[in-house]
């Protein structure tokens, strides 16, 4: 069982709230099953938009085999967007629970889709008249909100190919905070430290631009869309020949390593301490 809210990308919300709810279940082996939604709605929300949002909803529901099983709607106050927070309900496929506890020292990173592909797209609507005044073109930000369509935030592609592996200890979508602190996240779970080579972690041209454009880091910002897998190294190359015969770019990025600090970052690595995207936001904030 998992829930999540949806704040950013207004206009892909429904969309949005099944995919963020059911990629945690496949990170734990699951296949999500059953969802229900809470929408919270501003005054002045007319019958078009909520359409829209339920519209949505069905519709990826439908994709991933998802039934959407109840909730709840109101129009509320102090609200300046909608708000969908999603409850999905999922069962453990035949490789069972994968939890990050079941990793070893020397399990390899194992990355999938490249990073910031969600942030890269809500930056693309959030901000596309700073991207604008900072040079990037109409098509340069149509293609950062495309994103959303190719490769997309839905990790159960890149799962099922990865669930067929003996050697899969633990999946993880790393959010808020980007790449690194995901790898932070799994890492941490399992009770041991990392090495990542920055160098192998795929950071595509549409999340360049934009972050280059505001001043940002694509290590630390909203990366649904990416999957984090820890494997057995013995399995890696394999799981890898696999994905790309998918058409999933994927690359092995590092491995966990011993430590007497669970959080351990050996590389000397970024950290962050926020999202890269509330930053931004904040900052947009301030100047307004």
């Amino acid at each position: 069982a998992k829930t999540d809210p949806i704040t950013f990308a207004t206009d892909r919300i429904g969309e949005y709230a099944v995919h963020v709810n059911a990629n945690d279940i496949v990170c734990m082996g699951g296949i999500p099953k059953w969802f229900l939604a809470t929408a919270l709605l501003p005054e002045g929300t007319d019958e078009a938009g909520v359409s829209n949002i339920f519209k949505q909803l069905k519709e990826t529901r439908a994709s991933l085999g998802v039934s959407l099983i109840g909730g709840h709607s109101e129009i509320t106050l102090a609200l300046d967007r909608p708000l969908v927070i999603g409850c999905m309900l999922g069962e453990v496929n035949d490789t069972g629970l994968l939890l990050p506890k079941n990793a070893h020292s020397g399990d390899v990173l194992i990355l999938t889709q490249g990073i910031a592909i969600e942030g890269t797209a809500v930056l693309a609507r959030e901000a596309a008249t700073d991207l604008l005044e900072a040079g990037l073109t109409n098509d340069q930000i149509k293609a950062a909100r495309d994103l959303l369509n190719n490769p997309g935030i839905s990790v159960l592609p890149a799962a099922k190919v990865l669930w067929g592996y003996e050697g899969l200890r633990a999946l993880h979508d790393p959010t808020e905070g980007g790449i690194m602190t995901g790898v932070q996240e799994i890492a941490g779970a399992a009770g041991l430290g990392f090495e990542v080579e920055i160098e192998k972690i795929l950071v595509r041209q549409e999340t360049s631009s934009v972050c280059r454009a505001l001043n940002l880091d694509p290590l630390g910002l909203l990366a649904s869309g990416a999957l984090l897998a820890l494997m057995s190294p013995e399995e890696v190359e394999q799981a890898l020949d696999s994905l790309a015969k998918m058409g999933i770019p994927a690359a092995a990025i590092g491995h966990l390593v011993d430590s007497d600090n669970s959080l351990a970052n050996l590389g000397g690595l970024p950290t962050f301490e926020r999202d890269e995207l509330a930053r931004y936001l904040e900052g947009s904030h301030q100047a307004d």
